[in-house]
């Protein structure tokens, strides 16, 4: 449980998107964005998003779990209904998105240094192609 809670709390805080060094093979970058994930003592982690896409538009994705590798019930969205997260090293946290047993999505949450969070994106289209979405925040004073 000590990994979990450490390697989860390293990622605790808020985060800046920096557009111009996102990377995507689906969709286009948003033109700004914040990531904001806190951790509890027990290790509890909950994670929410905002992000202005290109046209404008806003958007918000928030969720919860534990960083235990178990998949728990996820019901904000019509494409997954189960989510896990998995501590992997200190410096990276991992989780995937389930859809009907099968994974569809995967997360790489990786500290490139202290206030630098890289997280990947991989999942799967519906005509089996596969993409991966990087994005790059920068943490933000508190």
């Amino acid at each position: 449980m000590q990994m979990t809670i450490h390697a989860a709390a390293a990622f605790a805080g808020t985060w800046q998107l920096l557009p111009e060094q996102c990377d995507y093979q689906l969709g286009r970058a948003p033109r700004a964005g914040h990531y904001r994930l806190a951790c509890a003592d027990d290790g509890a982690l909950s994670i929410a998003s905002e992000w202005l896409g290109r046209n404008g538009k806003r958007h918000r994705a928030a969720f919860d779990g534990r960083a235990d590798g178990t998949p728990y019930p996820y019901h904000d969205t019509p494409h997954a209904d189960a989510l896990s997260f998995e501590p992997v090293s200190p410096t990276q946290l991992h989780s995937t998105t389930w859809r009907d047993g099968q994974e569809v999505q995967w997360s790489e949450r990786e500290l490139v240094d202290a206030d630098t969070l890289v997280i990947r994106m991989r999942g799967h289209l519906s005509d089996g192609r596969s993409y991966t979405n990087v994005g790059v925040f920068r943490r933000q004073d508190s």
